[in-house]
């Protein structure tokens, strides 16, 4: 039988695959149109040949989030695995961790479309290893390689298994941890109408956690706020914890790797606190972190004889392969590598519930992790001036005060206990910028410089 071959890559590639390279710190990630079927069929394609070469399962497993686009990218994604000649999981709408513990439990590979906090016009793909890892950097430029000359063809089609893995054996999972012993408080939870609305409810419910809910239902629209669980995003569960006299509050982004918190008073409790804290309950003595985390995380490791050990943004897990760490965190983000190898929004949560059950408080953890000043910028990117124009500026108003500057990722001018982070992210045209110092008004001061 004639075979025919259909050239795939430039003449029907998408915007985004001729305009810049296809991954950034997480996967892929950009408005839908610039990731659209294409891409996703294609990426599909070439994941399964990269799967073929790299690991032993014949079989991948795909899930998706709530987004409106989500369901149209798997389902391409699905059709480019099975023409290259592998069969495939379908998980349907599940969070981030269900994926990755997924593929770590059935040891195959998998394909997640996501764009994880990012607005509802955005979505994403991400690859991940047969461990439950996502994709190493390597492994990602070779996709890359492969996309950028692949040709569909194939003679034998895969197809469509009953998964081996599903949301009840990872809630099974939950249920059976050891390591989790979380406090039965009152809480009101807002998972920001995304994948973790009825999961992240149901195994606090196995908990006896009394648990409030809003913005729990699926939407991916996401009507009731944005999916980033940022301090602005986060007004209406301040007032409500307030209102309904609650211990805490809980956030996650539409995918549930990230977890945010409110205090009993409606205070949004800084993110470098929360990965503190989690270090303390699990007696992390070496822990792997982003350029981009407070130095009250390094204090609190130190102080119960550890180290903290400092990577690049989004791609802290290929660490792992070289260090044996108790955890591994960037803000937002918490991964035990004892559960696996993935950040889990939704066991973060718990750990710090289980926190609480051993401190007696969240006020009193909160006590235990040195006060730092931080405040988060983000600016727009025009073009690459606007960077080097930023950089220039710092630089200029931090003249004869930096002690040393960090070039790991980004460029970081460290001034005593005092830094700023600048750099350009992975996931959308912006420049972040990030600021600490343990005194407020040099916070202050820096951030005046840079919004003027």
């Amino acid at each position: 039988m004639h075979l025919k071959i259909i050239k795939v890559f430039p003449t029907i590639s998408s915007a985004f695959l001729m305009s810049r390279r296809i991954f950034g710190t997480a996967g892929i990630r950009g408005v839908f149109g610039e990731v659209d079927a294409r891409l996703s069929l294609i990426f599909g394609y070439s994941f399964s040949l990269l799967s073929k070469e790299n690991f032993s399962s014949r079989m991948v497993n795909i899930g998706w989030d709530c987004r409106t686009t989500s369901r149209l990218l798997a389902y391409a994604s699905m059709a480019g695995v099975m023409q290259g000649g592998l069969d495939i999981c379908q998980l349907g709408v599940v969070p981030y961790p269900v994926i990755a513990r997924t593929c770590m439990a059935t040891r195959s590979p998998g394909i997640y479309i996501t764009a994880s906090h990012n607005p509802p016009e955005y979505n994403g793909i991400k690859g991940f290893r047969d461990n439950g890892m996502e994709l190493l950097y390597d492994e990602q430029v070779a996709l890359e390689q492969i996309i950028g000359s692949a040709e569909l063809k194939g003679d034998r089609a895969g197809n469509i298994m009953s998964p081996k893995y599903t949301q009840d054996d990872y809630i099974s999972d939950i249920k059976r941890d050891e390591r989790l012993s979380p406090a039965e408080l009152k809480i009101v939870i807002d998972p920001a109408n995304g994948t973790a609305s009825y999961i992240g409810i149901k195994i606090l419910n196995y908990f006896n956690v009394n648990s409030i809910s809003i913005n729990s239902n699926i939407d991916g629209f996401f009507p009731g706020r944005k999916p980033e669980p940022t301090e602005e995003n986060l007004e209406k569960l301040s007032k409500v914890v307030k209102s309904e006299r609650a211990d805490l509050g809980i956030a996650w982004d539409g995918d549930a790797d990230r977890i945010a918190v409110i205090d009993k008073n409606g205070k949004f409790v800084p993110q470098y606190v929360i990965s503190s804290i989690v270090a303390m309950y699990l007696r992390a003595k070496k822990v792997i972190t982003s350029v981009d985390m407070g130095n009250g995380l390094k204090e609190v490791v130190e102080k119960q004889g550890g180290e903290v050990l400092v990577w690049k943004l989004g791609d802290l897990h290929s660490k792992l392969l070289e260090i044996e760490a108790d955890m591994v965190t960037e803000p937002w983000k918490i991964m035990d590598p004892k559960w696996g190898p993935f950040f889990d929004g939704i066991r973060a949560a718990l750990l710090l519930l289980s926190a609480i059950n051993e401190w007696g408080s969240l006020d009193s953890l909160i006590s235990e992790v040195p006060v730092y000043y931080q405040k988060r910028l983000s600016m727009p990117i025009r073009e690459e001036k606007d960077y080097e124009r930023l950089v220039y500026r710092i630089r200029n108003e931090l003249s004869g005060e930096i002690d040393d500057i960090d070039e790991t990722d980004g460029i970081k001018f460290i001034s005593g206990d005092s830094w700023v982070l600048v750099r350009k992210s992975g996931t959308e045209p912006k420049i972040r910028i990030y600021i600490e110092s343990k005194k407020e008004e040099w916070m202050r001061r820096v951030t005046r410089t840079i919004m003027s």
